[in-house]
């Protein structure tokens, strides 16, 4: 029931962060050519990523042989590594989707701890369960939480230095 609430909140998150970031009174589109620019880049660079991982999870599975994890959180690694090559691309590239260009850029931040605290509290209850690794395998139901507790984390993380280092007068423009 816990995994239910958790995907449910994660679900619900999601949908408020896109009604709060791209209202339809404002318009996003006004990237200027640099940043389209490296967007475009970012979006390059995260499919070759996720080919990349893709190719080498089947041929490693094929064959050297498996991997302690399971196949399809394996897989869900390889696409939220390529999600990851983007979104901090465009982060450290300055051509972020509205995050610090918006009135909602906190509410944004808040809600990627809402949703990490959500998988935190899923993570924990898949632990007592003993449901995280079995027989030596990290699992889908436990391994998922950790994955995408590891995904905000690091969008976070990365967010909150470049507006750190920005803020100093370290930007990169």
């Amino acid at each position: 029931m816990t995994d239910i609430i958790s995907f449910a909140g994660a679900f619900i998150a999601i949908q408020i962060f896109k009604i709060i970031m791209f209202k339809k009174d404002k318009d996003y589109s006004g990237y200027d050519e640099r940043q389209e620019l490296i967007r475009g880049r970012a979006f390059r660079y995260g499919f070759l990523t996720l080919a990349f991982l893709l190719a080498a999870a089947v041929l490693w599975e094929e064959c050297v042989g498996t991997l302690p994890i399971e196949f399809s959180l394996l897989m869900m690694a390889c696409l939220m590594v390529g999600c990851l090559v983007v979104i901090l691309y465009d982060i450290w590239k300055d051509a972020y989707w509205g995050i610090r260009q918006t009135s909602g850029s906190n509410i944004a931040v808040g809600l990627m701890v809402i949703v990490m605290a959500m998988q935190y509290m899923g993570l924990r209850g898949q632990i007592k369960n003993g449901d995280v690794i079995v027989h030596g395998v990290l699992t889908w139901d436990g391994g998922i939480y950790l994955l995408i507790l590891v995904f905000f984390a690091l969008i976070l993380a990365n967010l909150l230095v470049k507006s750190w280092m920005d803020k100093r007068g370290g930007s990169s423009e």
